[in-house]
């Protein structure tokens, strides 16, 4: 898909389509609902790209510095500072404690995730970037 410029889109049109993706997340029953919308929705680059967002807060956590997060998985410090920004707004505080959780290892391992995707013929493309088969 080409690269959409925020401002080549009415005002009143990012308002809506922005509000009906959110209201069709959070309509998401289920886990499984939630993955099998993103995995249809998004391409593998677009998954792998929110998923470096979440391991730059768990390395935030880890009291690493910008530079240092920039430098061990390749990304600007600007993104680093804009997740920084997002992590620590007070607004946010639910989700600083899910990464957190995930930081003390209290998440599902690989297995269990592989086993949650499996059913959906349209998540090989996560199940190749769990694998390591890109």
């Amino acid at each position: 898909m080409a690269r959409v410029k925020i401002g080549d889109i009415d005002i009143k049109e990012r308002k809506q389509i922005t509000s009906d993706l959110f209201e069709v997340i959070t309509d998401a029953k289920t886990k499984k609902e939630t993955v099998g919308f993103l995995m249809g929705l998004l391409s593998a680059s677009e998954i792998l790209m929110l998923a470096r967002r979440v391991q730059i807060a768990q390395l935030l956590l880890d009291d690493m510095s910008y530079r240092e997060i920039s430098k061990k998985i390749h990304v600007s410090e600007s993104t680093v500072a804009s997740v920084a920004r997002w992590l620590y707004d007070e607004e946010n505080k639910i989700f600083k404690a899910k990464i957190e959780k995930l930081k003390k290892g209290n998440r599902k391992s690989i297995k269990k995730q592989q086993a949650i995707l499996s059913p959906y013929a349209q998540l090989r493309a996560l199940q190749e970037i769990i694998n390591n088969k890109m």
